[in-house]
């Protein structure tokens, strides 16, 4: 993972602060990072995230006029094609749409969040393996903070686990997972870190098997479900 070596070449035209985390995990890796911040707003975004030049500026504006505890805006991919757009697309309408009826999940690429939310409910779950943000929301709206999804500005998000894992497994898995959740099936029996692996840059260091056959059921139930609404 060259994240580090990177940002070093911005180092004297930005007043970074680079930690070393003892840990690979993402939760904590973000919990530390916050124990060095200065600033009442945290931003967390994954280091293959792409930024546009007003992405800060509109963050800004977004965060005086919303007047919530937790923003994370929508995504664009990084690769612009038909297919990328859809699942873009796709992803967006239903986060925005859980959003405003019951908020449930929060895509963890990027997160706003302010600082008295962070501490009140402890930053992120460092125990967990998958679906950070959905624990972090959830117990953010249990201690009566407010969130929202924003239309703009949006980031470019990497789509580099479909890239490394394939399309399918890669959205058989994620979205599996998710709705399996909202289900409320028992999890217990499926090995979770291996549909969603969430282990900083080891997820290029080797490759993970699932039960394609189940979850291949699992989502052709669901979609047959879903014609009839």
């Amino acid at each position: 993972d060259a994240t580090v070596k990177i940002a070093k070449k911005f180092s004297r035209l930005l007043p970074l602060t680079i930690i070393n985390s003892p840990k690979r995990h993402v939760c904590t890796q973000r919990n530390l990072g916050t124990k060095a911040a200065k600033a009442d707003v945290f931003i967390f975004s994954d280091a293959d995230n792409r930024l546009p030049p007003y992405f800060l500026q509109g963050i800004k504006y977004r965060w005086e006029s919303e007047n919530v505890d937790i923003l994370s805006p929508f995504i664009t991919p990084d690769i612009q094609t038909p297919q990328n757009n859809t699942i873009s697309t796709t992803l967006n309408l239903f986060l925005d749409l859980q959003m405003s009826l019951k908020p449930r999940f929060l895509l963890e690429s990027c997160i706003i969040v302010n600082k008295d939310c962070f501490n009140t409910i402890h930053g992120f779950d460092e125990t967990v393996s998958y679906s950070e943000g959905t624990i972090f929301l959830e117990t953010a709206i249990v201690h009566n903070f407010r969130a929202k999804i924003i239309k703009d500005p949006t980031y470019s998000l990497s789509f580099r686990r479909l890239k490394k894992y394939g399309t399918a497994k890669f959205i058989s898995g994620a979205v599996g997972i998710q709705l399996m959740d909202l289900l409320g099936i028992d999890q217990k029996r499926i090995k979770l870190n291996k549909l969603y692996p969430m282990l900083g840059g080891s997820v290029y260091d080797s490759r993970y098997k699932i039960n394609k056959t189940k979850i291949a059921k699992f989502l052709k139930n669901i979609t047959e479900i879903l014609k009839d609404f």
